[in-house]
């Protein structure tokens, strides 16, 4: 039994003939009539009643058109599952949006090139609008700050870095190896909303009697950078976050940092989360955590 009789055969049973059969197949009639000859032979029953006017189907033939289709529904299955290229892995993942820094790009760069297999989806945000799309599983894994609060066995930490005075080459500051809170008295400075110590800043500005000019609020670091690199203010941003024509100078008595680490959702096994965040393990020694 071939495949083609089959065809056929099913072919006559839709068109009611054996010309009309053999015209939608593209063959000769005498080839289509001798095939399905073959395949009654084979099967030893009459499966066509020819008429004058009308092939129609045996009772024979009615119990084969079943198993007919079936058998062409699954040559088709196979054919269709042994061409098509396997499905990609996907792995979707939320990205703090002030974490656009050296070790961060240089992680994901590498891991995407590492196993360019796995189709990575990004998104950034804010940490409360990501830790709300990671709980509604439109994430499956966070590039984040942690705040130590998170449950032991979703997370796992990255990197530490210091927070730091970022400035213009041409500020009057940025020859300094070091500074204190002091020196930021009166000077004109960005108030970065999306700070991840925003409040905690603020409570050791206020100890140390420092208050700075605020001559800019945004919670985009887009404009923090262009107000410094413009020599318009000075901001403070984590140590990793340099940009040609600026200097980052360590604060002495400022002393709050920003933990970066991965973020999942209890009991997540996805394949991709896990694949990640051994990489991410693995690649720690070779992360640049410097700022230039």
């Amino acid at each position: 039994m071939e495949i083609r009789q089959i065809r056929y055969f099913l072919a006559v049973q839709e068109t009611g003939s054996f010309t009309g059969a053999a015209e939608k197949l593209f063959v000769t009639q005498p080839a289509l009539s001798a095939a399905i000859k073959s395949l009654e032979e084979e099967l030893g029953a009459q499966l066509l009643r020819r008429g004058h006017k009308k092939v129609t189907l045996t009772p024979e033939g009615l119990r084969f058109r079943d198993r007919a289709f079936a058998i062409i529904a699954e040559c088709n299955a196979a054919k269709s599952e042994l061409s098509s290229e396997p499905a990609q892995r996907m792995l979707r993942m939320g990205v703090l949006n002030t974490l656009n820094t050296k070790p961060i790009n240089q992680l994901i760069y590498h891991f995407t090139t590492t196993y360019p297999d796995i189709e990575l989806h990004l998104e950034t945000g804010t940490k409360d609008i990501l830790a709300h799309k990671l709980g509604q599983g439109k994430v499956d894994v966070l590039l984040t700050s942690l705040s130590g609060e998170e449950a032991s066995e979703t997370i796992m930490p990255i990197y530490q870095e210091r927070f730091q005075l970022l400035l213009s080459r041409q500020h009057p500051l940025a020859n300094r190896s070091s500074v204190r809170l002091a020196d930021l008295h009166k000077l004109p400075f960005v108030l970065r909303k999306n700070c991840e110590v925003l409040n905690e800043g603020k409570r050791v500005f206020l100890a140390e009697q420092a208050q700075p000019h605020i001559t800019c609020r945004t919670d985009d670091d887009a404009w923090t950078l262009m107000m410094v690199r413009n020599n318009l203010a000075a901001a403070i941003m984590a140590e990793t976050v340099l940009q040609d024509g600026l200097v980052s100078i360590p604060i002495i008595d400022f002393g709050l940092v920003r933990n970066v680490g991965c973020l999942w959702r209890m009991h997540s096994d996805q394949e991709t989360v896990r694949c990640f965040t051994q990489f991410a393990a693995q690649s720690l020694a070779q992360l640049d955590l410097q700022a230039s």
